[in-house]
């Protein structure tokens, strides 16, 4: 970095040391943050999303395995994490990200104001809870025509295309269960998968293949998505063939699973071959005082059940090493 380069960049200030720096506040980053606040502990959640609630706004079905929160949908439950939040008084910085963290330092950097400037918060633990995002496909045409024919969800959209064909990319069970949905809305799918082999559960595997409306294509990837204003096709290539085919659609939904948001601490702690961060029971990770909790480190389990309980095993651990809890 140049002396000017240096001089432009701007300056961190730093915070007081707090106990625990939680980033993300999805359900995980929450509950180990509540259970810190029952401890005594000074803590406070760091979000890049202006609401909070995480991966609980993608839920647009209702919730099936969730006591408390049985048949609600996630918007509904996000709005009851967070007015819990609010009355519990937990500390929450929104709006903007992290930049930056340091396993060995303990500190994370964020974007303090809009002029660039750079608060560092140092604490004597961290806690990653950031959660999974959306695969998506890297293709043309499929960031600009995201709401205009692009979706991740039939829960939500699939009446906006009722009678018209559509596009499911996928083979899990997601995917398979939108390309029922849609047919079940009067759609013509085409369900395109990369591989002959499916993740999905077998009844609904069966299911579909049953559904005269639906059209599996295997071993099949989507090189463009078409379209001017809207969405009006896929374009994609069978594996041996050198032939670009066109599936006519109004909307596509790309349901190809998710992966684990852990950019931020992939070269710090020790992660699986796919980014998810390894970690003990009690949540720790390979750096000393450094733990993750929820989605980001259960490639097995995701789920708001294993996201609330591994929040508050996380604060249990931290809560232990720093005297305020016996066991």
């Amino acid at each position: 970095m140049s002396p000017a380069s240096r001089r432009r960049a701007p300056a961190a200030r730093t915070a007081e040391r707090l106990d625990a720096v939680i980033v993300g506040a999805g359900v995980a980053g929450l509950s180990a943050a509540l259970w810190l606040r029952d401890f005594g502990l000074d803590a406070v959640l760091v979000e890049e999303e202006a609401r909070p609630g995480g991966q609980l706004h993608e839920i647009h079905a209702a919730v099936p395995n969730y006591l408390v929160a049985y048949g609600w949908d996630g918007a509904r439950l996000a709005g009851a994490v967070m007015s819990d939040a609010r009355a519990a008084g937990l500390p929450l910085l929104v709006g903007a990200g992290v930049r930056r963290l340091s396993a060995r330092g303990l500190w994370v950097e964020r974007n303090a104001d809009e002029a660039g400037g750079v608060t560092r918060v140092h604490a004597r633990s961290l806690v990653v809870a950031t959660g999974l995002r959306r695969r998506v496909l890297r293709v043309p045409g499929e960031a600009e025509f995201l709401g205009r024919g692009v979706s991740h969800s039939a829960n939500r959209d699939r009446v906006r295309f009722e009678g018209k064909p559509v596009v499911v990319v996928g083979g899990g069970t997601a995917a398979i269960e939108d390309a029922i949905l849609c047919a079940d809305a009067g759609s013509s799918v085409t369900l395109l998968h990369r591989s002959s082999a499916f993740r999905a559960r077998r009844d609904f595997l069966e299911q579909a293949r049953a559904n005269p409306r639906i059209e599996i294509v295997e071993r099949a990837a989507v090189t463009r998505i078409l379209g001017e204003d809207a969405v009006t096709g896929v374009a994609y290539r069978v594996r041996g063939s050198r032939t670009v085919r066109r599936a006519d659609a109004a909307g596509v939904f790309i349901r190809i699973g998710w992966e684990p948001r852990s950019e931020l601490v992939r070269r710090q702690v020790r992660c699986d071959a796919a980014g998810y961060v390894r970690v003990t029971a009690t949540g720790a990770t390979s750096a000393p005082w450094v733990f993750a909790a929820g989605d980001v480190c259960s490639p097995r389990c995701p789920s708001i059940a294993n996201a609330v309980g591994q929040g508050a095993a996380v604060a249990w651990e931290i809560g232990r090493r720093l005297g305020r809890v016996r066991g």
